[in-house]
């Protein structure tokens, strides 16, 4: 069954570990230009401009692994081969789902590192990048870390679960690249609620994000709301624990969807 899904997905597998290669290669010039740069901010933002846009791969993992999975194979009729044999629905699920996955968080997560390394190479006594802060910079957090391994994950077992559910691809891909897009955007609204921000008294300088400023009957600020720029960890962990969870419970949808049906 591995070899076999390997077989019939090697294309998207081949086409994403040469997304990784290039990216890294990208990344390590561009690291090793910033080195000798007197100008570190700009060599970032030359590059920047252009890698913003992955992050959109989750929903390409969706759209190109997750929803043609299950969906192709209704399409083509070959489920009606496949779950006459001895290997059962659930196992044949199973091997697919859990192979690919286990790929696709693989590969977020070595994107996520490499984005970290490359964003570490411009630190803030180098010049004004305070644009390079993976906490305060709603992209650059959802590609360094451990987050792009759980959007990864996300994206791909949501298409599956679409392709599952509705079992034709265009509409699988449909819903897949709706409800990743608005999630992304949901999230980045709401990640500051993660955990409650601390209070820092007036006059101390803040090391991080300001919420709010507290202030006093007379109106006059007191005292500011911040989430400390240490917490970048803590808040990774959080979403990609948030997203592991939905993951999870899209998994035993797709595993309901087929089995339910003749």
């Amino acid at each position: 069954m591995f070899w076999l899904t390997y077989r019939q997905h090697r294309m998207q597998l081949l086409i994403t570990a040469g997304l990784l290669v290039a990216v890294g290669i990208l990344l390590l010039i561009n690291g090793n230009a910033a080195a000798d740069s007197p100008n570190p901010a700009k060599v970032f933002s030359d590059l920047y401009q252009y890698l913003s846009w992955l992050q959109v791969v989750p929903v390409a993992i969706g759209v190109f692994w997750g929803a043609p999975l299950v969906a192709a194979e209704f399409e083509r009729g070959t489920t009606k081969l496949v779950w006459t044999q001895s290997i059962s629905r659930f196992r044949w699920l199973g091997v697919k789902l859990g192979f690919l996955a286990v790929l696709a968080t693989l590969a977020g997560l070595a994107f996520g590192t490499m984005m970290q390394r490359w964003v570490a190479v411009f630190p803030a006594d180098r010049g004004d990048t305070s644009f390079t802060s993976r906490f305060d910079n709603p992209v650059l957090f959802a590609m360094t870390g451990v987050a792009p391994g759980a959007w990864w994950l996300f994206g791909f077992v949501l298409g599956t679960a679409a392709g599952a559910i509705v079992r034709k691809t265009l509409p699988a891909i449909a819903v897949t690249i709706a409800v990743t897009v608005g999630l992304m955007i949901g999230v980045t609204n709401i990640r500051d609620l993660y955990a409650d921000p601390e209070l820092v008294p007036l006059g101390t300088e803040p090391v991080g994000r300001v919420l709010e400023m507290i202030t006093d009957a007379a109106g006059e600020v007191t005292a500011l709301k911040v989430l400390p720029q240490d917490w970048y960890w803590r808040f990774q962990w959080t979403e990609a624990a948030i997203l592991a969870g939905v993951s999870l419970l899209l998994a035993a949808t797709a595993t309901f969807a087929i089995r339910r049906r003749s």
